[in-house]
């Protein structure tokens, strides 16, 4: 009897402890997938791109615009060459018929004036198609073109000349209603290894210490003296409950190869998601012309799924109020996106000459009552070039 009650005992401690261990390989299996899901929504999750490390010297401060390049050839018809020919009238001291000749040569040198000016409308005609070909006027294809070239221009002494810094952040505090209220933080950070760039848009909603979901755009590749050429694009969107494969676009010379595996002929000057913002920025750099409410800024872009050109219209001129007080901003408004349903989202964004054209502000629209706004909560932070400008370029890859 004894020896009944001894075995089952023994049998229930065996079932017992078996129970403890699956229950155990449970939980250790659902821990396990719980501090996956969490890294995945920080953005620890592998990525096709290695991230560039970059550190972050200073607090960015309000400046006047930075400036690359002036305009080129239009400094040419100041010098005019006729203006050394007044200096006819200097035989004046000759006898009294001298000066009724000397009127003659003055009517000459006035008279090339006309022409003097031709060279300018000349040299503005360039000028103007370079900023019509960025900025698509109202016909978009028109705006295939990248920035004016950096053989039209020449540098301006004595003004603010940029330089590509080796890394900058703009942090922001994110706010918005989709089916409730929602808060989180936002960055974006520009990083630069000699001519080789990324850019990373992170968002993520809810606590940073448990996310509930991350978006991060990643864009990689090298800057020429017309800006940023793509050679990779990743996207990666990821929820506590549910996770989508990271989608990738590539870049070659002449094609741009969309997440699906589908091969589209390149666009000239084409732009990813993430990198559009800074090509922006340094575009407006570049160009080194007011910005006009009224007139449009024309990108080609490449989305995962498809290439088109998006047009932005500078909507308004508004001062906003940030960290470092009141900053006066021009909002640039997406016009014609296609794909919004597909999640090809473009936000409108608040652009700040004083701080290199960087966005400050940016708001997505999906319907009357939902909304995604990121706003700057800190002075962005940026550490300057200390590499010579030379080095922080390259030629373009030949397109054949």
């Amino acid at each position: 009897m004894a020896e009944n009650l001894l075995s089952q005992t023994r049998s229930h401690r065996k079932v017992f402890g078996a129970i403890v261990l699956v229950v155990l390989l449970v939980h250790a299996l659902a821990t396990q997938g719980v501090l996956h899901e969490l890294a995945v929504a920080r953005g620890d999750e592998a990525s096709s791109i290695d991230r560039m490390e970059a550190t972050f010297d200073t607090d960015m401060q309000l400046t006047e615009p930075p400036v690359v390049v002036a305009q080129a050839d239009t400094a040419e018809p100041e010098v005019a060459e006729p203006e050394p020919e007044p200096e006819a009238p200097e035989p004046a001291e000759l006898p009294p018929s001298a000066p009724e000749k000397a009127s003659k040569p003055e009517d000459k040198a006035s008279a090339p004036e006309p022409a003097a000016s031709a060279p300018e409308a000349k040299a503005s005609e360039p000028d103007k198609a370079a900023s019509q070909a960025f900025a698509a006027a109202s016909a978009p294809d028109s705006a295939l073109a990248p920035s004016p070239p950096a053989s039209q221009a020449s540098v301006q002494a004595g003004s603010n000349v940029f330089q590509w810094p080796k890394a900058t952040r703009v942090s922001f505090k994110l706010s918005g209603y989709l089916r409730g209220e929602i808060h989180g933080s936002a960055k974006v950070e520009w990083v630069r290894q000699g001519s080789k760039y990324q850019v990373h848009v992170d968002a993520i909603v809810g606590p940073s210490f448990a996310p509930l979901g991350s978006q991060r755009w990643t864009s990689e590749g090298y800057l020429t003296k017309d800006g940023l050429v793509p050679e990779r694009f990743e996207s990666i969107n990821k929820l506590l409950i549910k996770s989508n494969p990271s989608r990738v676009v590539s870049f070659t010379p002449t094609t741009v190869v969309l997440s699906s595996g589908e091969q589209v002929p390149k666009l000239e000057g084409v732009q990813d998601p993430a990198s559009h913002y800074i090509q922006i920025a340094y575009h407006m750099i570049l160009d080194n012309s007011p910005l006009v409410v009224g007139n449009v800024i024309g990108v080609p872009m490449a989305w995962t799924k498809k290439q088109e050109m998006i047009v932005y219209s500078v909507a308004a001129e508004e001062t906003l109020k940030t960290p470092l007080g009141d900053i006066n901003t021009f909002k640039l408004v997406p016009m014609n996106v296609t794909n919004v349903k597909g999640g090809d989202v473009l936000a409108e964004i608040w652009i700040a000459p004083q701080l290199q054209y960087l966005p400050i502000r940016m708001l997505i629209r999906q319907g009357p009552d939902t909304f995604l706004q990121m706003e700057m909560d800190k002075p962005p932070q940026q550490t300057p070039a200390d590499d010579p400008p030379e080095q922080q370029v390259r030629e373009p890859t030949p397109q054949f």
